[in-house]
């Protein structure tokens, strides 16, 4: 089946299979906008990903902050949280739930960081 849904058509649709939506934004304009559309969820997942958005080392716990005081749908922090203490402020910032993703799924990455931290200590 081949449709040409808009976002809110899109949005419609998802609910009437049944089924929940999501929106990954970038800023907290775009979370407002996702909230309007009737998005039952909206993560930080694109936060520092975008040409527009913060490029930040930590994650986003600002636009987590914002977003939570103001839409009425849950906020799930995702996006460069590295450690359990991340994870901790995320929620303190006001996240309902927080994804852990390359942190515990990309052994890669794990060690490099472990590696990273280590050199420095040595030189």
């Amino acid at each position: 089946m081949t449709a040409n849904f808009g976002r809110q058509g899109l949005i419609a649709y998802a609910h009437h299979a049944g089924r929940l939506a999501m929106a990954d934004v970038s800023t907290y304009e775009e979370g407002l906008a996702a909230e309007r559309l009737g998005v039952d969820f909206i993560g930080t997942t694109l936060s520092g990903y975008t040409p527009y958005s913060p490029r930040l080392e930590t994650p986003d716990f600002e636009l987590v902050r914002q977003l939570s005081a103001r839409v009425k749908v849950p906020v799930i922090a995702e996006g460069r949280i590295w450690t359990p203490e991340e994870a901790a402020l995320a929620l303190e910032a006001g996240a309902s739930y927080v994804v852990v993703g390359s942190a515990i799924t990309r052994p890669q990455l794990i060690t490099a960081r472990y590696v990273q931290a280590m050199r420095k200590v040595a030189e």
